[in-house]
């Protein structure tokens, strides 16, 4: 008895050996060995994820400002910036999104292209992942990027819309410089008006540069957001044949039959070679304005440039400003790495260090408004005559018109260029002219 026993303890051990190494062989696939104090280490943590990111020039160069920390933060997520123009971004990704690809796992989208994006179900929904910024954030970026009460795009940046000028040219026209004292002389779109008449006449320089038969619309479009007025009305039927975008149309037109603007198409080489040489004294558009003349078509011209508030329809209007483009980003619904995804996403608009590098370095003004407390935005900008431009984007981000740009937008932006070519070419009523456009828009998009 003894000895059989002995016999059995010696196989209970063997037994019990064997499984011990069995579970200490298991947990060694798991997890490495930690060091005292340390947490174990999961053996997949040093698996490499790659995104794939679309995105246009001017926009990676903000993103690149925070690449380094992100690395630091996330060492095993590569990122892969595949650059295009929004313009062919967008074409593309209609593509890839009827085909089910799951490339790109992040796009980057325009606001002018968002909602039209959000409408084909080809983003992912981030309604809880965004939940902790939707108080954060510029209230009316978030309309385009929803559908159904679900949220398909996180804010990146607004485009507040202010009016950037020649200091220079103000100055030998007999008008003030100073910004605050440019906001009280030109408050009001007549004003604007009366301005630009004399600049033409003591300097031979023009107000500001659009084309007739190939306009953008920026103009147009920045001057009705501002009444709270668009192509649609809010309940979204037509309303570009409204008597009150006649009045925002009629101005231009004067504007432009009296020869006081520079006729080239806004941000196109030829607008930004005349910005250079001098031929037009205002930008009224979006801040991110700022980097493109600073930076691409006017370096030399440290100085020379200052911002005041954008005019307005009338002296007692409540809302004084616009908002002119913006960008946001998405994730792709097909992305086989969509948690991956949202933390880079999360790391770039979500965080005020982020952000605020965007905002100084980069012309990109963070939708993310906790940033307007940072100390940055007092800083004076050399370029813009040590103003402190940043100040005067948010002060025009809080007198802004709550509008979206919903996604008709980009077929009603291309259908007005066609007016303005009716008008100027054809000598169109506006009246008519916008009355057609209003019908085929309405047939086109089955609003009333």
């Amino acid at each position: 008895m003894k000895k059989k026993s002995w016999s059995l303890l010696l196989v209970f051990c063997m037994f019990f050996s064997i499984m011990a190494s069995a579970c200490s062989n298991s947990s060694s696939n798991s997890a490495e060995l930690a060091k005292p104090g340390e947490a174990a280490k999961p053996a997949d943590a040093d698996k490499k994820t790659k995104l794939v990111v679309w995105i246009w020039e001017s926009a990676k160069t903000g993103v690149d400002l925070n690449m380094e920390e992100f690395k630091k933060q996330y060492p095993n997520i590569e990122v892969e910036f595949q650059l295009m123009k929004s313009t062919d971004l967008y074409q593309k990704y209609l593509i890839a999104s009827n085909t089910g690809d799951a490339v790109p796992d992040i796009v980057s989208l325009e606001s002018t292209n968002l909602s039209q994006m959000v409408q084909i179900d080809s983003l992912l929904d981030i309604t809880s992942r965004v939940q902790p910024y939707k108080d954060k954030m510029n209230a009316y970026k978030w309309e385009d990027a929803t559908k159904d009460n679900k949220i398909y795009a996180m804010p990146w940046d607004s485009g507040p819309v202010v009016m950037f000028y020649r200091n220079d040219v103000f100055a030998k026209a007999g008008l003030p410089t100073d910004p605050l004292e440019v906001s009280q002389k030109i408050q009001t779109w007549n004003d604007y008006y009366e301005a630009a008449k004399l600049i033409k006449e003591k300097t031979g320089v023009l107000m500001y540069g659009d084309s007739k038969t190939n306009s953008s619309n920026r103009v147009f479009e920045s001057m009705m957001w501002q009444r709270g007025l668009w192509y649609f009305d809010k309940q979204g039927n037509v309303s570009v044949d409204s008597p009150e975008v006649k009045e925002v149309a009629d101005f231009l037109v004067k504007m432009q039959k009296e020869g006081l603007v520079f006729d080239a198409r806004a941000n196109t080489d030829p607008w930004g070679n005349a910005i250079k040489e001098g031929k037009f004294a205002t930008v009224v558009g979006g801040s991110w304005h700022d980097a493109t003349i600073e930076q691409q078509y006017a370096p030399g011209d440290k100085g020379k440039w200052s911002v005041a508030m954008m005019p307005k329809w009338a002296k007692d209007d409540k809302y004084v400003s616009a908002n002119q483009g913006g960008s946001n980003m998405a994730i792709n619904k097909n992305s086989k790495n969509p948690e991956e995804a949202w933390k880079f996403i999360e790391f770039m608009l979500g965080k005020d260090s982020s952000q605020t590098k965007m905002m100084s370095k980069a012309g990109l003004f963070p939708a993310l408004n906790t940033v307007y407390s940072s100390p940055d935005m007092d800083a004076p900008s050399a370029y813009f005559n040590n103003q402190p431009i940043l100040k005067m984007y948010a002060e025009s981000l809080k007198q802004t018109f709550p509008l979206a740009y919903t996604s008709d937008f980009p077929l009603a932006n291309k259908m007005m260029t066609d007016v303005w070519a009716q008008i100027f070419l054809n000598n169109a009523p506006s009246d008519k002219a916008l009355k057609s456009m209003a019908d085929e828009l309405r047939q086109k998009t089955k609003r009333k």
